[in-house]
């Protein structure tokens, strides 16, 4: 793992071409995106997220920290995170929300800062040797998810104890009513909480607000419709966003890429549901179709 200057951020190139396959799965509880970025990204995670050099080191900073070159790199939700990759063939891993894919993964990095940990030794190699050949020799998408979390020997997603089971209970909610501009208090009622007890829990158990999230699920809800031929200003505002500036706006910060480079890569993206998102309260399955 090598420390560079904060000039190989700053190489900033147009992307002329399209970019190549991409393939996003989206998961109860984690999501998983394969595939080609060519620009530098600067964004703020809204879950603990892992990122993959697929073929070649990629240069990374959090925050203040300096810029590191490394194939491996965990970072926890609400970092202010900038990555470029020479190839930009990268494997993208969006953890569990309530943060226990990191704090085991972290045990198992290198600590660079108190927000990024890296590895480039046998589990590094390991990790994208599997994530390769999920991009490469894609299986069939029903075990893609086995393959992420045998790779990566992820914990049961199963939630323990009281506060972990009530903020699963509203997650589970939110991933269901993304769309609705529905209060705080809604989803304390549905908890049985005061206001204040489910924003310290939700913050304390996932690093974000409730706000926060809702809108990490509104943004692969608009992508989603995106992908069924629905213009970017009605998939914003079909997702519960206020207006086609505020999805980008949103989008920026939380993906680091403009909406613009999505609607380019449509043609190149598969994207892979497995009930994460919900349109009206109904689950989407893999085919894209609304489960009974």
């Amino acid at each position: 793992m090598a420390i560079l200057s904060g000039a190989v951020l700053d190489r900033a190139r147009e992307a002329a071409a399209l970019p190549g396959p991409i393939h996003l799965h989206l998961w109860q509880d984690r999501s998983l995106f394969l595939g080609v970025i060519p620009d530098p990204v600067e964004f703020t995670p809204a879950c603990a997220w892992l990122l993959v050099g697929l073929d070649l080191p990629f240069h990374i900073a959090v925050n203040d920290g300096p810029t590191v070159s490394t194939s491996l790199a965990l970072v926890p939700p609400g970092a202010e995170v900038r990555y470029y990759s020479e190839s930009g063939l990268l494997g993208c891993c969006f953890l569990d929300v309530l943060c226990r894919d990191y704090r085991l993964l972290s045990s198992r990095l290198h600590a660079v800062s108190d927000n990024l940990y890296c590895d480039d030794g046998p589990f590094a190699a390991s990790v994208v040797e599997s994530f390769r050949r999920l991009y490469l020799d894609p299986v069939d998408p029903a075990g893609v998810y086995d393959r992420l979390v045998e790779s990566l020997s992820l914990p049961s997603a199963a939630p323990e104890g009281r506060v972990e089971q009530a903020v699963a209970g509203v997650v589970a909610s939110v991933r269901l009513t993304a769309a609705a501009n529905l209060t705080n208090r809604h989803y304390a009622a549905e908890a049985g909480l005061s206001e204040e007890v489910l924003s310290r829990w939700f913050r304390q158990e996932t690093g974000l607000t409730l706000r926060r999230y809702r809108n990490w699920h509104r943004l692969f809800l608009a992508a989603w419709m995106m992908q069924q031929g629905i213009s970017l200003t009605d998939a914003a505002q079909e997702a519960g966003f206020s207006d086609a500036a505020h999805f980008n706006h949103v989008f920026r910060e939380m993906v680091g890429l403009k909406p613009s480079f999505i609607q380019r890569a449509m043609a190149y993206t598969r994207i892979y549901f497995a009930g994460m998102l919900a349109v009206d309260g109904t689950a989407v399955n893999e085919a894209g179709r609304r489960l009974p």
